[in-house]
């Protein structure tokens, strides 16, 4: 009779199968340790050949089979991942400003404090609590400044010397020719504030003449925990253009803009700044971002690098939320020759690929145990072959 492979190997079974019950003993002591281990052989020899042909045909990370409108992520490559590290400004929406037009020029508001002096009319002139100290003259919430006769003067929105001329022309209807004088005694109408990661935060005045440097030296300076890459000026609503780590660590002065009525500084910290490192590392584990930043190479470094006999030359940096990430597919060495380009960011999920050898190994170490199993039941058998060879030779011999 002609058998097919499917059905041959379906006799070849039943007739084993035949031949171990038929012969009872006999057989079990043919499936000792020598048959287990011509098993685990087999077994290994499956699971090392699945697992090399596996790796083989992956020949990519399983991110680079991956398709977007498929599987909802956004793919780029490392090109994209350096421009995405080094935007042109802020990435978030900005104003866009102007800072050669920057000049140190202070508008008046209300409750600022001014010391008027008015030759030889000290009725117009600002009250003096003692000799050569003024009390000043308070702009009122009107935005007014009220002389006796002359009556109110704008003053709000006014610099200090179109408000000398405007109350010159003012006073000059009642007085000819009259000389006068106006000093700001104290600033009181505009503040600008330094939140966060700083000494001394706080709320400070605007003089027209303060900087962005001298307004976080009024505030103590950035503390240890400073994250100067993420800070933000925020001016009427809108993020100035400015990064506080090239001011103040690469010396970048051109963006050292005076501070204005209404200017938020906020400098957050790095307790929550953090990138994983997984997959085919040393010590996979979540890296803190430093004050400086963090790079590609300096994360790797943090995990020990990639494990030399596992990891493949390639790697996936997953960014954003788990609805729509988007993975920068990136070859390690070249990624290597270019580090300083690229910087992390809080979140980054840096994945270093197995290669195929490192596949089958995990394979192995998963059916480790399966084997060990065969093993002892092959060392099994043979010990209760042994034993029963022993009690069917003391039948024969009529020994009890």
């Amino acid at each position: 009779m002609r058998f097919t492979r499917q059905r041959w190997r379906g006799a070849s079974a039943h007739v084993m199968s035949h031949d171990v019950h038929s012969k009872g003993i006999t057989a079990t002591r043919r499936s000792g340790p020598a048959w287990a281990r011509k098993a685990a052989m087999r077994t290994l020899a499956a699971a090392l050949a699945i697992a090399s042909g596996s790796g083989c045909a992956a020949d990519q990370f399983r991110f680079h089979r991956m398709k977007a409108d498929k599987h909802g992520i956004e793919i780029r490559d490392l090109d994209a991942m350096i421009a995405d590290a080094n935007p042109a400004g802020i990435a978030v929406e900005q104003v866009v400003y102007d800072f050669a037009a920057e000049k140190d020029e202070y508008r008046l508001g209300k409750n600022d404090v001014l010391d008027i002096f008015v030759l030889n009319h000290p009725e117009l002139s600002s009250h003096r609590a003692e000799l050569g100290a003024s009390a000043g003259t308070t702009i009122r919430k009107d935005g007014h400044i009220h002389l006796p006769i002359v009556g109110p003067i704008q003053a709000e929105g006014l610099t200090l010397t179109e408000f000398e001329t405007s109350m010159r022309e003012a006073v000059a209807r009642f007085i000819v020719d009259p000389q006068i004088s106006v000093e700001i005694l104290r600033y009181e109408s505009q503040k600008f504030h330094v939140l966060g990661q700083v000494r001394q935060p706080g709320s400070f005045s605007v003089d027209g003449d303060t900087t962005l440097l001298e307004a976080l030296t009024l505030a103590g300076g950035a503390s240890e925990l400073a994250n100067l890459e993420t800070a933000t000026v925020v001016r009427k609503g809108q993020l100035l253009p400015i990064n506080l780590a090239d001011l103040l660590r690469r010396g970048d002065t051109s963006r050292n803009v005076f501070m204005r009525g209404g200017d938020v500084v906020f400098i957050p910290d790095t307790s929550d700044q953090k990138v994983f490192v997984l997959g085919e590392v040393q010590q996979p584990k979540v890296v803190g971002i430093q004050r400086s930043g963090l790079t590609l190479a300096e994360a790797l470094a943090s995990a020990g690098g990639p494990t030399p006999a596992r990891a493949r030359r390639e790697l996936a940096v997953i960014r954003g939320g788990f609805a729509k990430p988007v993975v920068y597919r990136v070859e390690l060495e070249r990624a290597l020759l270019v580090d300083d380009q690229i910087r992390l960011q809080p979140g980054d999920r840096v994945v270093v690929a197995p290669h195929g050898l490192s596949t089958a190994s995990r394979y192995m170490q998963q059916i480790l145990p399966f084997l060990l199993g065969a093993q002892a039941l092959g060392l099994a058998a043979q010990g209760g072959a042994g034993v029963a060879a022993r009690v069917t030779a003391a039948g024969a011999d009529g020994t009890p």
